[in-house]
């Protein structure tokens, strides 16, 4: 009695082990015709292979029914006509062979290999019927994020610090990355924080850092803001920044990069090294408090030479610092887009400066007249 306790007592964790890996022996494979299937058979038992139509015909050498004693055959087979299914056991360790099935008027192959693991039943689905199960899911993945979307996932990123804690499960399918990354442009130390990907909307949103460590303030187009990888740059499509960082201060800066300029998906990951990209607006406080009221009008102009956008701090809300807003500000955006990547030189990563020349020039041509 107690050698039959003390046996129980030792196999029990055996067979608990092994119940719990037994899920994996079930497979499901799509079907393929451009690429053979693999199945795994056994020695010591069968596998059997379901299929989504009725077995038409089989053709393979070395699969018998009634496989020989002297070692020729490579697998038993065994089906009955007119059904869906059927079992294979390998006759000998290391045989492998290929087994042709036509199902519904097309022709399948399946590569058979014996191992000391096989699957017990492979379960073929439909690879004709499976993307049209689900047609939303292909859709949304096609379809482009809306402007309402983006501004949603933009909140997120601004407010990540709190809802991480408060509600930790609208990150849950997002990828998080805090490089803490840091560059400077003119007097202007500039952190990556934190990059959050949404891969539902294709998006990526920046939290970005601007410490202004110069005695003068730095003004820059909020529409600007972008990333550069390698020689591929990603325009910002929503933003929340205030367009001007005063000397000594420390301000945030969010946006959101979504796709790519083509329309396609951009696919890209939170652990890239991205170069954060913006326009300087150069010298457009200087002359409108500077000087007398006549030269401000000509002033904003020549910060603008080479360029169709407003040189002024404006914010996704609306938000100025007192410069005049020109009549073409209300350009459709996809066009704001298309120009701030062309006008982006090739070899400059990070603010794209005013051509002083053609300010200087202009500056000449007024005091000669």
């Amino acid at each position: 009695m107690r050698f039959m306790a003390a046996l129980l007592i030792c196999t029990v964790p055996v067979f608990s082990s092994g119940h719990e890996n037994l899920a994996s022996k079930v497979i499901r494979i799509p079907l393929n015709q451009n690429e053979p299937a693999v199945v795994k058979v056994g020695t010591r038992g069968i596998t059997t292979l379901e299929f989504p139509y009725k077995i038409e015909a089989l053709d393979g050498y070395g699969f018998s029914v009634n496989p020989s004693t002297e070692g020729g055959d490579l697998f038993q087979i065994s089906l009955n006509k007119g059904t869906n299914f059927l079992s294979l056991k390998a006759m000998r360790e290391g045989v492998e062979g290929n087994l042709t099935v036509v199902l519904d008027g097309k022709v399948f192959c399946l590569f058979c290999t014996e191992v000391a693991d096989p699957s017990f039943v492979v379960i073929f689905g439909d690879s004709v019927s499976n993307p049209v199960s689900n047609p939303r899911d292909v859709f949304a993945k096609s379809k482009p994020a809306s402007p309402a979307r983006l501004l949603g996932f933009l909140d997120k990123v601004k407010a990540y610090p709190t809802l991480k804690v408060s509600a930790p499960e609208l990150f849950r399918n997002m990828q998080v990355a805090e490089p803490n990354s840091e560059s400077s442009v003119e007097g202007v130390k500039l952190t990556l924080r934190r990059v959050i990907r949404d891969d539902s909307l294709d998006s990526l949103g920046f939290d970005v850092e601007l410490a202004n460590q110069s005695d003068k303030d730095f003004i820059y187009d909020p529409e600007s803001l972008g990333v550069r990888i390698g020689d591929e740059v990603y325009p910002e499509m929503v933003s929340d920044a205030g367009g001007i960082v005063e000397a000594g201060k420390t301000l945030p800066a969010f946006f959101v990069v979504a796709g790519t300029a083509t329309g396609d998906r951009n696919d890209l990951a939170v652990t890239n090294k991205f170069d954060i990209m913006m326009r300087q607006i150069a010298g457009a406080r200087d002359s409108k408090e500077s000087g007398p009221q006549e030269e401000s009008a000509d002033a904003v102009p020549a910060a603008q030479a080479g360029s169709q956008e407003t040189a002024q701090p404006v914010g996704e809300t609306g938000r100025t610092s007192g410069q005049s807003v020109e009549a073409n500000d209300q350009r459709p955006r996809k066009s704001r887009v298309h120009r701030r990547k062309s006008t982006s030189p090739p070899g400059e990563n990070y603010a794209i400066q005013p051509k002083k020349k053609e300010r200087g020039s202009k500056a000449s041509a007024q005091a000669g007249e």
